[in-house]
């Protein structure tokens, strides 16, 4: 059955309108799912993480853009409903990926969060920091940062 499946899957329409339907040949699937292929590349190095991560995304970013818009271009024979259903597909496995991601990260030990998540929450502890470190400058509560020099209230001249 699955056999059926993948020989209707990669087929494609004979030369004229009544002829049978083809098996592609390789320029044909490179066609098809050379597009999906390389943006699931880009999607899996632009992805923050271990390899893991990236290999996660990108797989799931190719099997969700390259099998519909495999299925969507077989079923309408239209190669611009296979470039569409393809980036409905890529968005698709987004969400399908975050929850890879997550369970990995819990199998793993973490608190199961994208590389993403864990970016924002370090970045947001960076920000907390640096503010609380500004704000006790500003007030004096750290040593060594206040100027020794006070300005005179009457003069606005600086006195020791």
């Amino acid at each position: 059955m699955a056999g059926n499946a993948l020989k209707w899957l990669f087929s494609k329409a004979g030369k004229n309108p009544g002829d049978p339907r083809q098996t592609m040949n390789a320029i044909d699937i490179a066609a098809r799912l050379g597009p999906d292929a390389l943006f699931s590349t880009m999607a899996a190095a632009q992805t923050p993480g271990d390899l893991g991560d990236k290999i996660l995304v990108g797989a799931t970013d190719f099997v969700g853009s390259g099998l519909t818009g495999l299925a969507a271009g077989r079923a309408t024979n239209s190669a611009a409903v296979d470039q569409i259903a393809s980036i409905a597909g890529a968005y698709g496995s987004m969400p399908v990926a975050d929850m890879a991601m997550r369970g990995k990260d819990k199998v793993m030990g973490g608190s199961g969060q994208t590389p993403y998540e864990r970016l924002s929450e370090d970045q947001q502890e960076m920000m907390r920091q640096q503010i609380t470190q500004q704000v006790m400058q500003a007030y004096g509560l750290v040593p060594g940062t206040r100027d020794r020099y006070f300005s005179d209230p009457s003069t606005g001249m600086g006195v020791n």
